[in-house]
């Protein structure tokens, strides 16, 4: 079981993690710098504790990254957000993540009826001629999830182009989460790949 104090200093560093580009939370293992006597003074003191005593390691960090992911914008993630919806935040991640390949194939069958709306080519979902690309727009919608934008990227590196034409607040935001989000999945590329030709083709 992680001590209240560990599960503070995880929050601190999946924090740090998120909106920092020069942090990485694999190589600080999870754990920044803090003082135990400032953790103590804090009003929120017994949600650390609590979070302590009810989950196991590895659940304390999903509960957090959770937050984060389900977030609009991470870096406006304070404890109390997390107090408020973290379990029910960490709920639908859990169920998600679960029967990842599920969703990503309800998302890619959405995808599939917007071309077919559309008349998009495949090619059409990543340009940036006018704009936010379709997909990402599918995406703001919220009609396909962040996974299925990640598992697409890890397939077909878009977003690096994207980040070269796409100035906006929006995608620079954005952008910061997929890059901070996706250590900390385990995506069978092979899998998806084989799930897109099947679907595409």
């Amino acid at each position: 079981m992680m001590p209240g104090f560990d599960v503070y200093r995880t929050y601190l560093a999946m924090k740090q993690h998120f909106t920092k580009e020069n942090f990485d939370f694999f190589q600080y293992e999870g754990k920044v710098r803090a003082k135990e006597q400032t953790y103590l003074q804090r009003p929120d003191f017994y949600f650390f504790e609590t979070l302590s005593r009810k989950l196991s390691d590895q659940e304390v960090k999903e509960y957090l990254l959770a937050s984060f992911v389900k977030a609009d914008d991470p870096t406006k993630v304070w404890i109390g957000d997390i107090k408020r919806s973290g379990k029910d935040c960490w709920l639908a991640w859990t169920k998600q993540n679960q029967s990842l390949q599920y969703f990503i194939e309800q998302d890619l069958g959405a995808v599939v009826n917007h071309m077919e709306t559309k008349k998009y080519s495949f090619n059409d979902l990543f340009e940036t001629l006018g704009g936010h690309p379709p997909i990402l727009k599918l995406y703001i919608q919220r009609r396909i999830s962040l996974e299925t934008l990640i598992v697409l990227d890890m397939i077909l590196h878009f977003t690096k182009k994207w980040d070269t034409h796409l100035q906006d607040p929006l995608w620079q935001s954005l952008s910061l989460k997929i890059r901070k989000y996706k250590p900390f999945l385990s995506i069978p590329t092979h899998k998806y790949k084989q799930l897109m030709k099947e679907t595409f083709l």
